[in-house]
Order: C-alpha cells, then sequence, then structure tokens
C-alpha cells in the first residue's frame, strides 16, 4: 500500500516559521531543540508504523527544503519517497 501527503500549499497562516520552510517542515517539538520533529517527520513515522513501505508527497511551496531532505527521510524511516511536483 502506497501512503500519500499533500504538501504543496504556502502555509501562510504558519508565517514567519513558513516564510523559509515548506509547512511540513515546521518543527513541532519544544524550541531549540535539536532534531526536533516535523509535521512531516510525525506523518512519516505513523505510516511506517503501520507497515507502509512507499510514500507520495506533493511538494509545491519551497519544495526544494524537502527534496534536500528526502535521502535522510528515507534512511530514518526505511520508506521510499517518491516527490511530485505541483507547481
Amino acid at each position: 500500500m502506497i501512503g500519500l501527503v499533500l504538501a504543496a500549499g504556502a502555509g501562510r497562516r504558519l508565517r514567519p516559521y513558513t516564510d523559509t520552510l515548506p509547512k511540513a517542515l515546521v518543527p513541532v517539538g519544544p524550541a531549540g531543540v535539536e532534531g526536533e520533529p516535523t509535521v512531516l517527520d510525525l506523518t512519516l513515522a505513523n505510516f511506517a508504523e503501520i507497515g507502509l513501505t512507499e510514500v507520495g508527497v506533493i511538494v509545491g511551496y519551497r519544495k526544494e527544503a524537502v527534496y534536500e531532505r528526502r535521502a535522510a527521510l528515507e534512511a530514518k524511516y526505511g520508506l521510499k519517497l517518491t516527490l511530485i511536483d505541483n507547481d
């Protein structure tokens, strides 16, 4: 089974956090803690926990940040991520 994450929106209501990051990479842990989880981390962890092995992530706004973290996220959660651009 394949999971799907919709992560292409700008997340304007989350500014200033989304001025430089897509909303899926906004940290949700305590401020200043190294390696705090993001919204995407929590979602991928849940997918891995229920046995999914492949995930499609729709990216758009600030998509470069997701592309940069792709390999680390795949290794951390044991998932194959397919990033799908939505301009």
